[in-house]
């Protein structure tokens, strides 16, 4: 095979081109994202990018894929795995807390910014977002079995019930740290969120 019959290797991997676009859509939203916008920082044409996308939506879905595993699936793998299940739980929203707190940007969390985001997006980005939340969900609701398991949970808290009130919690930190990012006020809010949960508190188990 001749060397102009080979295929070339990609000038810049999609890794490459999903952090520049992630960039991006973190700084400006999905609905005011323009494919120029796409365009200029990630360094491909519009062909280029709907060679390897299909389009703007599906761009943003790996966009959201990548942005869910580097930083939420590592995280809840990691304390998903702590022996402790009411302090997997609190260690989650001692992360959560100082990240929207510490954040000169106050960026939020893109997940959480998606769902704001006033713009349509496209099923798939959708689902992503659904089905990305939902682990989150799913974590508090393992955990929560887990301590009822070792009697460690009050037998009139649900673990699924309870499992939606800390997902609303996470969802209510982002937003309001992104208006007002106040330590200890997203600290007080967690702390009684927390508070049903065999009296754990932000910041260790009962």
């Amino acid at each position: 095979m001749s060397p102009s019959t080979m295929s070339r290797p990609r000038a810049l991997a999609d890794d490459v081109i999903l952090d520049r676009a992630l960039a991006v859509f973190w700084q400006r939203g999905y609905a005011a994202t323009s494919l120029r916008d796409l365009a200029r920082a990630t360094g491909l044409g519009a062909s280029a990018l709907y060679h390897r996308f299909v389009d703007k939506d599906g761009l943003f879905v790996e966009v959201l894929r990548r942005y869910a595993d580097q930083g939420l699936s590592e995280r809840l793998a990691r304390l998903g795995a702590l022996p402790d299940p009411l302090g997997a739980i609190c260690g989650f929203f001692d992360e959560l807390v100082a990240s929207a707190a510490d954040d000169p940007e106050h960026r939020g969390c893109l997940l959480v910014n998606t769902v704001l985001d006033g713009g349509p997006i496209g099923p798939a980005a959708r689902a992503m977002v659904r089905a990305r939340l939902g682990e989150v969900e799913a974590f508090f609701r393992t955990q929560l079995e887990r301590a009822r398991t070792a009697g460690r949970l009050a037998a009139r808290i649900d673990p699924a019930t309870q499992a939606e009130v800390l997902l609303g919690t996470v969802l209510a930190v982002r937003v309001l740290a992104r208006l007002d990012p106040d330590r200890a006020r997203l600290s007080r809010l967690v702390a009684q969120a927390l508070a049903p949960i065999s009296g754990v508190g932000v910041g260790g188990a009962p």
